[in-house]
């Protein structure tokens, strides 16, 4: 059984290089347990980096190869408003973050939890066979903080971009099954529901 919650595409974007930006595009190719076609974040496996506290802690080294759950990055468009608001700047221009999927219509997108499934529809007749899995919240971390200073270099920050993106960052996971995901697109997330014994 699952909850099932309906949004809107705003933007699907592409990573290709180390810059933390990702580009605009008018659909993306995706591939099961794979990622998104001409994405850095495109395999199966990657390799350690920070970002994985529960490993480090254990004491395995940056650097060793581990499963990639990363295989896509979604934002919220409101939880990017949200963001800017406490930040004090104009907005937070898409891809800015390094995020493929921007979102809308979705509450508290940040806060799916993991196992979330994302379906996605041209319109309410066409459906489309790409499917997206969550696998966490994706944290605040420098890179997308100084892609947004050098957006707003003259702009004195209210907070860091790390402060302010606590519990609004969006989420990361694996690709399900192949397709496209377009611009514009409809989205249907489905929520895993756990049933009390």
């Amino acid at each position: 059984m699952s909850q099932q919650i309906l949004g809107k595409v705003e933007a699907v974007l592409v990573g290709t290089d180390g810059t933390g930006v990702s580009k605009g595009v008018n659909k993306i190719q995706v591939f099961a347990n794979r990622g998104i076609k001409g994405e850095i974040h495109y395999g199966l496996t990657r390799l350690m980096d920070v970002r994985e506290k529960e490993l480090k802690s254990f004491g395995l080294p940056k650097g060793i190869e581990i499963a990639n759950f990363r295989q896509f990055s979604a934002t919220s468009a409101e939880e990017l408003e949200e963001i800017a608001e406490l930040m004090r700047i104009p907005e937070i221009h898409y891809g800015l973050l390094g995020e493929n999927l921007v979102i809308s219509g979705i509450e508290n997108f940040t806060h799916l939890p993991t196992g979330t499934m994302f379906m996605f529809r041209k319109d309410n007749n066409t459906i489309r066979t790409a499917a997206l899995v969550s696998w966490q919240e994706n944290t605040p971390c420098e890179i997308p903080a100084r892609n947004i200073q050098q957006s707003f270099p003259d702009l004195q920050f209210a907070i860091p971009f790390q402060t302010a993106a606590i519990g609004k960052r969006g989420l990361v996971g694996v690709v399900y099954s192949s397709g496209f995901i377009h611009q514009g697109d409809l989205i249907e997330a489905r929520i895993p529901l756990i049933e009390e014994k």
